[in-house]
């Protein structure tokens, strides 16, 4: 017998949620039922953003540093499984001149009562991946917004229940992809909203990074993201690299992704680094991998633009998310940056930064690449100078 909600779910596999969260749309959230429209709801803006952070490691440091810096942020808790981190946060709330945050530290899910006895507009967590989802609903199910670092989920259940607690609970749920908005990543952005590179036809992105020395380290990510590597095989940690271009082809916003295919190499370099790092009694050494050291995923989308997407982290190489935008009139790449701009370049690759002072957007206080107003070499031009591709409709 047909069941309505697992029919819902592979309509929602066609839309590409098989790759991930896929793109934020602010002010939306993605039905679980393909056959209703999806909910729409908008939160009223905040002068102040009373925040609770959920995992202090190195990461979840950085972030609450960088929150600290941002008028209008205001740290009122802290939550961790070490105390001592706890107490680091509050130093470092404190010496800021906030007035000093409480404390949860009372195991693996004390968030639950963060959520639920602190009055707050945010719940922010850093923890490692398995703890996403967990963090994110009870913060919804508490009345407050979720903002998740990356990934958000890597099942198709946890997805599912993010998106039907934030339509449930009329909470948003917030990817925090930051590689969406690095200086060249939003200079692309700019050139392909100004045509410079044609129709859009295909992208290159990944997440290569030597990751071999964090994996086996015994503090901060390796005591838990090694294990991930013993247990899973596929892309990990697509989004780095699909965030950018999931903008730069309005997925989500005019078109979607239709259909993948995806496979991993044979799993060697974890194995070898720990044969060659550490001594024969070393437990690492007798660990075993089921993680291919590369994936490739080929999307492609309803509207037939194509991605390649990579994944590589157990090898030698140096750092790249491969930033490849193919168009009709124009390619860009990165790694290093260089751009072809037909009846511009000649026949060569020319560097990125030359045409920095004619395409690049400087984002003033309250502006977006989606929204409100952006300053173009100090003059406010209207948001709609950047236009989107034209919405397509597309079958659900």
């Amino acid at each position: 017998m047909d069941n309505p909600r697992q029919r819902g779910r592979r309509d929602f596999l066609k839309l590409g949620v098989a790759t991930g969260l896929g793109a934020a749309i602010p002010g939306a959230v993605l039905s679980a039922d393909a056959d209703r429209p999806p909910a729409q709801f908008a939160s009223p803006p905040m002068e102040r953003v009373r925040i609770g952070f959920v995992g202090i490691g190195g990461m979840g440091t950085v972030h609450v540093r960088n929150l600290l810096q941002i008028e209008g942020a205001d740290i009122r808790a802290v939550c961790d499984i070490v105390e001592d981190k706890v107490t680091r946060a509050q130093d470092l709330v404190e010496k800021a001149g906030q007035p000093r945050p409480t404390g949860y530290s009372r195991g693996p899910h004390d968030f639950e009562r963060m959520c639920g006895d602190e009055e707050l507009d945010l719940v922010y967590t850093a923890t490692p991946w398995e703890w996403h989802v967990p963090v994110s609903v009870a913060a919804m199910k508490a009345g407050k917004h979720a903002a998740t670092e990356v990934p958000a989920a890597y099942t198709l259940d946890d997805c599912w229940l993010l998106v039907e607690t934030a339509e449930k609970t009329r909470k948003h749920c917030v990817l925090m992809e930051n590689c969406c908005y690095d200086r060249r990543e939003m200079m692309i952005l700019y050139l392909v909203r100004r045509g410079m590179l044609g129709e859009l036809l295909h992208a290159e992105c990944g997440y290569l990074h030597d990751l071999r020395s964090i994996k086996f380290s015994t503090t901060g990510e390796g005591l838990w993201r090694r294990a991930h590597a013993m247990r899973r095989n596929g892309n990990l940690y697509p989004t780095h690299g699909l965030g950018p271009v999931a903008q730069v082809m309005d997925i989500n916003r005019g078109d979607r992704f239709d259909y993948l295919v995806s496979m991993s190499s044979n799993s060697r370099g974890l194995k070898l680094y720990a044969a060659e790092h550490f001594p024969p009694d070393d437990p690492r050494r007798r660990e075993n991998f089921v993680l291919g050291d590369v994936n490739v995923s080929l999307i492609r989308t309803v509207n037939g633009k194509t991605i390649y997407l990579a994944h590589e982290c157990d090898n030698p190489r140096p750092y790249s998310r491969i930033n490849l935008v193919q168009g009709t009139r124009g390619v860009v790449c990165g790694y290093p940056d260089r751009v072809h701009i037909e009846g511009r370049s000649g026949e060569q690759w020319e560097p990125l930064d030359k045409y920095r002072d004619e395409f690049e957007v400087h984002i003033e206080q309250g502006g977006c690449p989606y929204g409100g107003e952006s300053s173009i070499e100090g003059v406010v031009a209207p948001i709609d100078q950047l236009t989107h591709s034209p919405v397509t409709e597309v079958p659900a």
